[in-house]
């Protein structure tokens, strides 16, 4: 019989304990091997198969790669902090665009007088009742004296027709009788006197009549009236464009004043002038800039310096607020107008349009661009049109008030900028008119032409890109640890082949549980 002592036999191990270790130890070597042979630059240093290499060596080398790994990823959370804040730069791209890659601007002739006296007494036959009484015909008087001078928001001088009893006037239609009483093309321009890029034009067939804030004006190269738009389906080269600069090379045309359109005594009052508006084709009016006055016995040259803005595509995916423009494709909810291409201009004219029909419950499609399905303001809405003209007349900013103590009330509009626009600077230069010693009428003579050749192209985009992201990204990574994009798909590899070798051990031991 052979006894065995404690000290000649080994303990027996723990169920399960020598199969572990076997396990880690190839997770282990697994795991160090595909690192010793990655392309990230250090790692071979730490976990090189090698076991002559000192200890010391390899905690050097994995302080190393931890140093540049945390320095790596410091730098990369400051480059999309950068990219978060999705800040916008403006560029010129070029000073060279040739002026022929834009629609020459539209020019509106708006005479401050916009009622022709030769017609009023046709006009009162014709929209008055049948035989009207004298308070009737009086207050009729008085409504074309007050239409002489009216533009939107100048509305203070209807107060005066509110003390009248003009409720046999409450179906006239104050759009048909201003655009009856309105100045005619052949009333007001010199015949044979209009010249478009040194080519002779009958002036009526260059300038059409069309609503602005301005009232009735006649616009050359516009795009908003039904007949502005039957000339495009004629003429594939409208809106006209010019290639050339420089004076007589534009428009040119003559005015002239008849005494017999006048009321008497009116040229005390409202002098023999026009309101001149630069404005781009497809905008309805122009509110703010580019309105210019043309007088008697003056001969005015325009000439213009425009300037075109453009946002690249890749700003669509930043919020409104932070790029405050719209691109064209874009629904606009605060503009619902459909038929009339947004513009910040055009926005904030359906805005104070919609502002009448909210406050006095009518619109006034004489000045801005109709609204369906309401009915015209009449006379008998002459009082609350004068009592709110301050809202009417006045724009506001938003969070303005903030800032500014004004009693107007106004009407703020959410109107941002065209992303895609252009902007017309105009230089004006006038000079008295050399008259013949047998003319007797007032002309007014006026050219508007390109400044120069070439304009200026701004280009507005996003100052840091996902692009640049990753471009950046790959340059400190490259910069920091030596690696790149294979780099990553290694430790990628290294990861998912690990689980399946996690998954397949796992799947073992499970069956082998199941088995015994």
């Amino acid at each position: 019989m052979l006894l065995y002592t404690k000290e000649l036999v080994a303990p027996r191990p723990r169920q399960g304990l020598g199969l572990l270790k076997f396990k880690k130890q190839k997770y282990k070597n697994f795991i160090r091997h595909s690192l010793a042979h990655s392309t990230v630059h250090g790692l071979q240093h730490v976990f090189e198969e090698e076991e002559e290499r000192h200890v010391w060596l390899r905690y050097f080398w994995l302080f190393i790669v931890a140093s540049s790994s945390i320095g790596c990823f410091a730098i990369y959370s400051l480059l999309e902090h950068r990219h978060d804040e999705q800040q916008l730069v403006s560029i010129i791209e070029t000073t060279q665009l040739p002026v022929y890659s834009i629609e020459f601007p539209a020019v509106a002739i708006c005479p401050w007088n916009h009622v022709n006296w030769a017609r009023a007494q046709a006009a009162a036959l014709r929209f008055l009742p049948a035989n009207p009484n004298k308070d009737l015909l009086q207050g009729f008087h008085q409504l074309l004296v007050i239409m002489e001078e009216q533009n939107f928001g100048n509305f203070e001088k209807l107060d005066e027709l509110s003390t009248r009893n003009l409720t046999e006037l409450i179906n006239l239609s104050i759009t048909k009788l201003s655009s009856y009483l309105a100045y005619r093309c052949d009333e007001l321009f010199v015949p044979d006197s209009c010249i478009f890029d040194e080519t002779p034009f009958v002036c009526c067939k260059l300038f059409v009549q069309e609503h602005t804030e301005k009232g009735l004006c006649l616009v050359f190269n516009s795009m908003i009236s039904e007949n502005s738009r039957q000339k495009q389906l004629t003429n594939e080269f409208y809106p006209y464009k010019l290639s050339t600069a420089g004076e007589e090379t534009g428009l040119q045309f003559t005015l002239q004043l008849n005494d017999s359109f006048l009321r008497p005594g009116i040229l005390q009052r409202i002098p023999f002038a026009m309101n001149l508006m630069i404005k781009e084709p497809r905008q309805w009016t122009q509110q703010m800039a580019n309105i210019f006055h043309l007088y008697a016995d003056t001969e005015t040259f325009v000439a213009v310096h425009p300037t075109v803005f453009e946002t690249t595509p890749s700003t669509n995916q930043m919020k409104l607020r932070q790029r405050r423009c719209y691109f064209d494709y874009e629904r606009k909810p605060y503009y619902p107008e459909k038929d009339l291409a947004y513009s910040r201009e055009n926005c904030i004219a359906v805005c104070l349009h919609h502002a009448v029909l909210r406050v006095c419950k009518c619109s006034t499609p004489g000045y801005y661009p109709p609204i369906e399905g309401t009915r015209e303001c009449s006379v008998l809405d002459a009082k609350c049109l004068a009592q709110n003209a301050d809202i009417f007349s006045y724009v506001k900013m938003r969070d303005q008030d903030k800032y500014i103590n004004d009693s107007r009330r106004g009407q703020l509009c959410h109107c941002p900028e065209n992303c895609n626009s252009r902007q017309y600077k105009l230089t004006l230069n006038v000079r008295n008119i050399n008259y013949d010693a047998n003319e007797t009428r007032k002309l007014i003579k006026t050219q508007v032409f390109y400044g120069q050749r070439v304009m200026t192209k701004i280009v507005t985009k996003l100052r840091y890109t996902t692009l640049d992201l990753l471009a950046n990204f790959g340059g400190i990574l490259g910069l920091y640890m030596g690696a790149s994009a294979l780099s990553f798909i290694e430790v990628g590899y290294l990861l998912v082949k690990l689980l399946w070798m996690l998954l397949k051990d796992g799947y073992l031991k499970i069956k082998t549980m199941f088995v015994n």
